[in-house]
């Protein structure tokens, strides 16, 4: 019969307590083989963990997953985990949400609800309106996308409160109030936006997987099609665990449920693949007593007696800890303490209801000590439980009998060393010499103790550091498992893959022992029974039983020996002298194997002349490329899998020489182009002092051209009508009667064309650059104005197909030859109309044509006027010509 119990502890307590209890009363048999719709995921295949409370996928289809021991994710090929000892404030990641851009709300427990960045893997920002010790729960809401609901329930069960996470907005939560709309209930903000419904929060999670419905229940999950069950996949259809935490659904299709205690399922879509069960072992305790090993896994409990499995009993689902004494067996759940009669079989004699889950348990004559997931340590003695806690940590994973007295383990805080009273004596912690605070194993004696983490073993005496030892380092990035000395005072320390032997300030491997069958398998738990000197040691794969006092290290190394020496692909004589240039790629020392047995596991070192020692990057071979000239010597080691060195008898010993520079016509060819190269320089600074002399000399020659362009312009436009006008001026001083309005206004707008041929210079001299078209305009402005009292018809034509930039000084000449045409023709050319043309193509080419009186060639006589046109046009690039009848006049400008 399946008996269902449901259970929620108090949510203070760690997350390992907020589980759903099923407790399933069958017999000691395995379950039938059916067929496993499931691809499971756990420790055993490197997941950290496998109590996963719920997973979420991000924008990039990164699935992201909290557990017990951190926020964990798949990258790169292997497990990244995410904990305390690298930035995360805790290990309890109780709830998590994608919010589909670029991050995560996570909540971790007793620590409080974050933002975390998934690109950067970095906590953006922690949201202080969430208390530190409430539980929530996260959904993203029904009604808009952008935002996700956070329903917080205080510590006491008795309140609630919910909030919305604006991801557009990560800085703050928003309030929200619930709105009863009929039978239906509704969040909305405070300004009456309805977001979501309520519902989301009490219903079961529905996923559409395929054609059918996927519903969370407490036996498994259920599957319906059309809206009618039609089964229930449980752990015999191969689902990891029927404690299921979350389920959620890819972006792929694929659907992914976590589980506590037996890590992640998944369903993927259009599966082509049924596989049928073989039943895994999931170990949580191991206990060597009365000369038999005892294994609790599954909720069974295994009997192994002379090297077999003698029998098996099928207990309670939720056990996490147990302990053998005589023929009383005391077993630790999330229920309570529990007392069972041991022989023949187990049967339940009574149970103390503990309210918390229970890590380790000893006895101790009439008192039952164990340690507690958040209560510390409790001891039970004459029916009553006296509490013990201490203000370092009381999340206690392990607890370790000393010399001392008690050492408690945290995967969080370190370690505390207790006395016999469980007084706190010395807290250990990264602080004080740890390489971690995930502490795993502790043990003691002789005033020294040893304490081991996921980072390596760190050794105290009288409470001081002594010694260190790291796992990248000494231990090849093993995990520490255990620590115990033998009968014959050896210290051992275990690890997941290996086992190792102390020897004064060095740790030696045991490779030669082979604790694992391949590179998949890992020691889950090894427990030393010293009087059998053995140690029980459980694998993924098997139970294993070592006799210590067999343990015979390999001491042996087998010879190194030089096989081939390869240089830009080309054998050398290993006869011969070795000699090697400084062009040479590629120089290759290739060695013999030096192991000549199946699964051994030795590793060569090298060192130059007086280097330390360093690793092969390839099993039998060294690459140099390229080598510097010098005379080498090349050392070579062996250290076989216990640890135990061999050398290369004879060192290799080779020179490398330059077999260019060292030779008489390289040194007389350098030396020549050194003097080519000197020649040179001296001439190329010559030269530079030369083009600098030429460009003073240019420089002098623009200033005296701009000293007579500014002479010309005085003498052409501004002095003109400056004459006229203090002759004007003069003349009405001597004839009052000739002050007239029409005298005054005429004296005026003399004066007005000074000022407008200021303005034009002004305009000419302040533009570094213009262009024809601008030029032309501008000009055109000036013409008209010039002409405003004349009665002279003006007439512009433009053919501006190439809009050329003009320099400052071939902008200002032209317009100041354009100018001096027009000053001509109102002086002699007695015209009623002038044209003016501006054609700019390949070449610019300027017409100025008037219909005056004109005049013979032989009248024409270049004056200052005509000869400053002249040279103007010349100096910018430009031809002047002129052409005159009794028709008319044609003043001509092409670019040459």
């Amino acid at each position: 019969m399946l008996a269902i119990f449901l259970h929620i502890i108090n949510h203070k307590k760690r997350l390992k307590f907020l589980v759903i209890i099923f407790c399933f009363q069958i017999s000691n048999s395995y379950y039938s083989q059916k067929a496993s719709y499931f691809d499971n995921i756990s420790e055993n295949e490197g997941l950290p963990s496998n109590y996963i409370f719920n997973a979420a996928e991000d924008h990039n289809h990164v699935i992201w997953f909290g557990t017990d021991k951190g926020l964990v994710t798949y990258q790169d090929g292997k497990w990244l985990t995410l904990d305390i000892d690298n930035g995360m404030p805790g290990n309890y990641i109780s709830n998590l949400v994608s919010d589909d851009k670029n991050g995560l709300l996570i909540y971790v427990l007793n620590k409080g609800l974050y933002y975390f960045n998934t690109n950067t893997k970095t906590l953006l920002k922690k949201y202080n309106e969430i208390g530190n010790w409430n539980s929530l729960k996260i959904k993203k809401a029904t009604k808009d996308k952008n935002l996700i609901i956070v329903h917080v329930i205080s510590s006491t069960g008795h309140q609630s409160s919910f909030y919305a996470f604006d991801r557009n907005n990560i800085n703050r939560l928003l309030p929200l109030k619930i709105i009863n709309n009929g039978k239906e209930k509704l969040l909305s903000l405070t300004n009456g936006k309805i977001i979501s419904d309520l519902s989301i929060f009490e219903n079961p999670e529905k996923i559409k997987f395929e054609n059918f419905t996927l519903e969370q229940n407490p036996l498994g999950i259920i599957r319906k099609e059309n809206n009618k069950i039609v089964d229930t996949l449980t752990e015999e259809n191969g689902l990891a665990s029927n404690f299921i935490s979350d389920i959620i659904k890819k972006n792929n299709g694929d659907v992914y449920v976590t589980t506590l205690g037996g890590g992640i399922s998944i369903l993927k879509k259009n599966n082509s693949k049924i596989s049928f069960l073989n039943k895994n072992i999931n170990v949580k305790d191991i206990i060597c007593s009365n000369e038999k090993k005892y294994v609790i896994s599954d909720g069974s409990l295994y009997v192994i007696n002379k090297n077999r499995i003698e029998n098996k009993y099928f207990l309670r689902k939720d056990i996490l800890s147990f302990n053998v004494y005589g023929d009383e067996l005391l077993v630790g759940s999330f229920e309570g303490l529990h007392f069972y009669k041991l022989t023949p079989k187990p049967v339940l004699i009574k149970t103390f209801p503990i309210t918390t889950g229970i890590s380790k348990i000893y006895k101790e004559g009439k008192k039952v000590i164990f340690s507690t997931y958040g209560e510390g340590i409790l001891v039970l003695e004459n029916g009553k439980i006296n509490k013990f806690q201490n203000i370092y940590f009381n999340n206690i994973e392990n607890l370790f009998k000393i010399k001392e007295g008690y050492a408690a383990t945290s995967y969080e805080y370190g370690s505390i060393i207790l006395d016999r009273n469980f007084k706190p004596k010395i807290h250990f912690n990264k602080n004080n010499g740890l390489e971690s605070n995930f502490v795993t194993c502790a043990f003691s004696d002789n005033d020294t103790i040893y304490i081991g983490t996921k980072k390596g073993l760190t050794t105290y005496y009288k409470n001081k550091t002594i010694q260190k030892f790291t796992s990248k380092k000494d231990f090849h990035d093993d995990a520490i498992k255990s620590i115990f000395r033998d009968n014959k005072k050896q210290i051992w320390i275990l690890t997941d893959r290996n086992i190792y032997k102390k020897h004064g300030y060095t740790v030696k491997p045991l490779g030669s022992l082979r604790l694992i069958d391949d590179n998949k398998d890992r020691v889950i738990q090894g427990q030393y029974s010293k009087k059998e000197n053995q140690l029980f040691l459980v694998t993924k794969n098997e139970f294993s039983i070592i006799k210590l006092d067999k343990v015979i290290p390999n001491k042996h190394t087998n010879p190194v020996v030089l096989e081939k020496i390869i240089a830009n692909n080309e054998n050398l004589n290993l006869k011969d002298k070795i000699v090697f240039t400084d062009s040479d790629k590629d120089i290759y020392f290739i060695f013999k194997s030096v192991d000549k047995e199946i699964l051994t596991q030795s590793k060569l070192f090298y060192k130059i002349n007086k280097d330390s020692w360093r690793p092969f990057n390839q099993p039998r071979s060294l690459k140099f490329s390229p080598l510097e000239r010098g005379n080498y010597t090349l050392s070579i080691k062996v250290i076989n899998e216990d640890g135990y060195e061999g050398y290369l008898k004879n060192p290799i010993k080779f020179k490398v020489i330059g077999p260019f520079y060292i030779r008489w016509w390289f040194i007389m060819l350098t030396g020549i182009l050194a003097s080519i190269l000197i020649y040179n320089y001296v001439n190329e600074q010559n030269k530079k002092k030369y083009v600098k002399r030429l460009n003073l000399l240019r420089v002098k020659h623009q200033v005296e051209n701009e000293r007579r362009r500014i002479s010309r312009d005085l003498h052409d436009n501004i002095g003109a009508y400056v004459t006229r006008l203090i002759s004007k001026i003069d003349l009405l001083k001597t004839d009052a009667n000739n002050i007239t309005d029409e005298n005054c206004n005429d004296v005026r707008l003399d004066a007005e064309h000074i000022l407008a041929l200021l303005r034009q210079t002004i305009f000419i001299l302040a533009n570094k650059e213009t262009t024809i078209i601008a030029l032309y305009d501008n000009f055109k402005t000036y013409a008209q104005k010039f002409f405003q009292t004349d009665n002279i018809k003006i007439i512009f034509e433009e053919n501006a197909e190439n809009n050329r930039k003009l320099d400052p000084t071939t902008s200002s000449s032209l317009y100041r030859i354009m100018q001096e045409a027009l000053q001509n023709i109102h002086k002699h050319a007695s015209a009623t109309k002038v044209e003016i043309n501006v054609i700019s193509k390949d070449k610019i080419i300027i017409f100025i044509k008037d219909n005056g009186k004109g005049f013979k060639k032989e009248e024409l006589k270049f004056g200052y006027g005509l000869q400053n046109m002249k040279e103007r046009a010349l100096e910018v690039g430009f031809k002047f010509n002129i052409y005159s009848d009794n028709t008319g006049t044609i003043i001509e400008l092409y670019e040459i």
